[in-house]
């Protein structure tokens, strides 16, 4: 007989929801036609894909001539961010897959956050007061819900600075699905990133949307697919999969952020009751300032620094409780997180740190489960007074 687990790392990955499998599973078995191809099976493939389009684009608010299917969050941040530009500005707490390509390039402008991991309007303001731009060659790339803190930028407020001088603008999306109003989002920005498993859709499937007249040029060529945007055979029973999870998760927003805030605050509450002084809150808790499926905390020793956050992690993974210390797009490594650092907090507190994060099924007995296997591993991790 399996254990009892308690999956607390949503922002890693999600369960595939079961209605979504359902929706997948017949094109994983009898409708398996190519939609490049002109008989039926293939015509019928292509009718999906191309309603699929229009219903991810519904949810955005935008026309189904500006969705463009991927493979994840990955490979759509990548696409915009390998465009031939004069200048990018971006911040320092991005995902690694902004940060990463950004770092390989010139004339690149990293902004500072706030404590909190926000870009402040008035900090993007002042570094491109006085600077002249040629419209369509410079960029502005900043992610809408940070993937480690939680943290949400002001994307409207930003969007006003970078629009007005033509600066493009890329908004990182893949946390803020179901979480945050897409549509006012893409209404806001240029391109849009999203990824299907981060919101109870399969792995390997993503979207960007690309507002009509901003330029692209393809990551991947070959066949022509996507309107000669991305090349390759469209992943099918992925598309039919993500579409339906960012429809639910758009229908279910709202109800979902309800529970999951009042969750946080209960798990905060608690881990102040039993650790005290011990555990710091990273997450900004303010309303509006961070989407409430994710909470960062720190556990520190009786000298104020952090905990090894990997034998926190093991400890509580042997447990049956799986949380982690921050995005797990790093190839299983624990290091120093880049974000953690932007926010001001020293190497030796941060190495402390875990992400807890929640979804729409996530429950009380979920927290009360971490709560208790926290309280077991800290405990065996310092020493008794």
């Amino acid at each position: 007989m399996s254990r009892e687990t308690t999956y607390l790392d949503h922002a890693a990955t999600t369960p595939l929801l079961p209605e979504v499998l359902d929706a997948m599973l017949p094109f994983l078995t009898d409708s398996f036609g190519n939609p490049s191809s002109v008989y039926g099976p293939g015509r019928q493939a292509r009718h999906v894909v191309e309603k699929c389009r229009m219903r991810v684009a519904d949810v955005l608010g935008v026309g189904s001539a500006e969705i463009v299917f991927t493979s994840g969050g990955s490979e759509s941040n990548n696409t915009v961010l390998q465009l031939d530009l004069d200048f990018i500005v971006s911040s320092q707490t991005e995902h690694e897959a902004i940060r990463e390509p950004l770092l390989q390039r010139e004339n690149v402008v990293l902004l500072e956050p706030d404590v909190y991991g926000c870009i402040e309007p008035e900090a993007l303001e002042s570094v491109l007061a006085g600077r002249e731009f040629i419209p369509q060659r410079c960029l502005g790339s900043f992610m809408a819900v940070n993937n480690e803190l939680g943290s949400i930028n002001p994307i409207a407020a930003l969007s006003i600075s970078l629009r007005d001088r033509g600066i493009l603008f890329h908004t990182d999306a893949v946390q803020a699905a179901g979480m945050l109003d897409l549509a006012k989002l893409a209404s806001d920005v240029d391109y849009l990133t999203l990824s299907g498993h981060k919101m109870g859709g399969p792995k390997g499937i993503g979207a960007l949307f690309v507002r009509a007249g901003a330029p692209l040029t393809p990551l991947i060529s070959g066949g022509g697919q996507e309107q000669d945007r991305r090349a390759g055979t469209e992943n099918v029973p992925g598309i039919v999969g993500f579409t339906l999870a960012l429809e639910l998760a758009e229908r279910r927003r709202l109800n979902t952020c309800e529970h999951l805030s009042a969750l946080r605050i209960q798990l905060v509450e608690e881990l102040k009751t039993h650790f005290g002084e011990r555990v710091f809150i990273n997450t900004a808790l303010e309303p509006g300032m961070s989407s409430p499926h994710v909470l960062n905390v720190l556990f520190l020793d009786e000298r104020g620094q952090g905990l090894d956050g990997e034998m926190l992690i093991l400890g509580l993974d042997v447990e049956g409780v799986f949380v982690s210390a921050g995005s797990a797009c790093s190839s299983g490594t624990i290091g120093t997180s880049h974000v953690l650092s932007a926010v001001g907090i020293a190497p030796d507190q941060s190495k402390g740190a875990l992400r807890i994060s929640f979804a729409a099924a996530s429950s009380q007995a979920d927290v009360d489960r971490l709560v208790a296997a926290l309280k077991d591993v800290v405990s065996r991790m310092t020493p008794s007074s």
